[in-house]
């Protein structure tokens, strides 16, 4: 057991809290299932998590936010700073060069951290324009 307590996870009580007015753990169950539910397979995943409709459109630029608006999240919850974030963001050169090679500049890092600044607003709807 304390190699367990010696891993590096965020504990459920923290799921449980609310940023500004939303509740983490439903912000992230939302979001997963966006992300997830993208095929008429995934059916029986998407009623578990209480949802009955019909999967979500693969939209690139939707999943980008969406993605980046979670990795700040995480980043929250691990009790990152900005700084930090920036730091380990640096530590990807894959997604940097592909990022550069794509949209001509590191987009993900832009958006995780303005997605930081956000989170820390509670603002969990603002789409940032970067």
């Amino acid at each position: 057991m304390y190699i367990v307590e010696q891993l590096p996870l965020i504990r459920q009580k923290q799921f449980e809290q609310t940023l500004g007015k939303t509740n983490i753990d439903d912000y992230v169950r939302g979001e997963v299932l966006h992300l997830s539910y993208t095929a008429h397979d995934l059916a029986p995943f998407a009623r578990d998590l209480g949802y009955d409709g019909a999967p979500f459109a693969w939209d690139e630029n939707d999943r980008r936010h969406r993605l980046a608006r979670l990795d700040a999240l995480f980043f929250h919850l691990y009790g990152l700073s900005r700084d930090d974030a920036a730091y380990i963001l640096d530590t990807f050169p894959i997604v940097r060069e592909h990022d550069e090679k794509t949209h001509g500049r590191y987009l993900t890092k832009e958006l995780i951290l303005a997605y930081m600044n956000a989170l820390t607003a509670g603002d969990f709807t603002t789409i940032v324009q970067v």
